[in-house]
């Protein structure tokens, strides 16, 4: 049976996902549908970019996925239908599946020219589902448009590198549930830029000098139980999908904050890596 996932800035509250939802299953009634979030910020290009990066790899091959953020259809934000790692994205023009296409090159792209409908003026509710649901039948992608090359590229979510400095400078890219920060600098990255050597991780006023793998890494276990205090302890780490995070250990949004509340970093804000 296929799977379509959905990934949406849509929330719950309104009845936009359940209609999407329902457009879907009026086109093909045997399909999985998998939702992956439908709490992105509004229009968050960046946001979703990093979300379905972090997501698709664990579908299974021919996996189809239709990404509905900032999906109006404009002449500068056209429909796509993109074969990519041996699975599909439906998406507008945006830059959105470029952190993923900037590490692997797509398959095939194709410009969607099938019209909307005029009982529907949103594309995801009506053009998005007939392509999805035309590629879970088997259908080829030639057949609902033309192929193109490239698709648009975020500059957004590449760090700068300055070689004559010896530093990286990157920008949160994303705030997780847990109120940690997500940077845009890839350990590979860090990796052949600093080349083993020390260095020193700036973020507002806060100084990080080791980059920890795992979170209890902080924890000194040589301490009894009852007399450690790790909590709330600030720490940077390589997150699951290798990113640079700044943390705070099991943070509790609730009582304490995370690293995003406590330490004053916000979407967008810089952080730099300087090597000695």
């Amino acid at each position: 049976m296929p799977i379509i996932t959905l990934t949406t800035d849509f929330g719950t509250k309104d009845h936009f996902v359940g209609a999407l939802k329902g457009a879907i299953y009026k086109e093909l009634r045997a399909v999985n549908i998998v939702d992956i979030s439908h709490e992105i910020t509004p229009f968050n290009i960046t946001e979703t970019a990093y979300i379905l990066k972090n997501s698709y790899q664990n579908f299974p091959e021919g996996t189809i996925h239709i990404i509905g953020v900032d999906s109006e259809i404009s002449i500068e934000n056209k429909p796509l239908a993109i074969q990519l790692d041996g699975q599909f994205f439906i998406c507008t023009d945006n830059g959105i599946i470029s952190m993923i296409t900037n590490e692997i090159i797509p398959e095939k792209i194709v410009e969607i020219t099938i019209q909307n409908s005029e009982e529907n003026n949103l594309a995801i509710l009506d053009i998005f589902v007939k392509v999805a649901c035309h590629i879970a039948r088997g259908g080829m992608l030639d057949v609902i448009g033309k192929k193109i090359e490239k698709v648009k590229e975020l500059i957004e979510i590449q760090p700068f590198i300055n070689t004559e400095q010896n530093q990286i400078v990157g920008s949160i890219i994303y705030i997780d549930n847990f109120g940690n920060v997500i940077s845009n600098i890839s350990q590979s990255i860090f990796n052949n830029i600093g080349k083993g050597r020390d260095f020193e991780l700036i973020a507002r006023n806060y100084k990080f000098t080791k980059i920890y793998s795992k979170y209890n890494e902080v924890v000194d276990f040589s301490i009894p139980e009852d007399k450690r205090q790790n909590d709330g302890k600030r720490l940077a780490i390589f997150n699951s999908a290798k990113f640079l995070e700044i943390s705070m250990y099991r943070s509790n949004l609730e009582t304490v904050g995370g690293a995003s509340s406590l330490l004053g970093l916000n979407y967008r804000d810089n952080i730099t890596l300087r090597f000695k």
